[in-house]
């Protein structure tokens, strides 16, 4: 049987501000963390916990508004174009 240091684990609010960061923003950094493949959060008696070592992964994956590393994502989302652009594109295709 493995024992757990509930000490080395937090709450979402906890977790919020570690990050300094909204729930929203939270969910958006644990989604795209665990896109990539990395466990963030786990249950202990029903809640959702985070453990403190992951708060670190969690940073890697938290873009802060006006940040360079949001601006860096900007420019990569942007990239990747959207409905609207593909919307552009089949409209300028038609003309043709």
């Amino acid at each position: 049987m493995t024992t757990i240091e509930i000490k080395e684990y937090l709450t979402i609010q906890q977790a919020m501000k570690a990050l300094g960061c909204p729930r929203r923003t939270l969910a958006r950094a644990v989604s795209r963390a665990e896109a990539a493949g990395k466990r963030i959060v786990e249950e202990f008696l029903g809640k959702p916990v985070i453990h403190k070592s992951k708060i670190a992964v969690l940073k890697e994956f938290y873009y802060p508004y006006g940040s360079p590393a949001h601006q860096k994502m900007v420019k990569q989302w942007g990239a990747a174009g959207g409905t609207q652009k593909r919307v552009n594109r089949e409209k300028a295709e038609r003309r043709r």
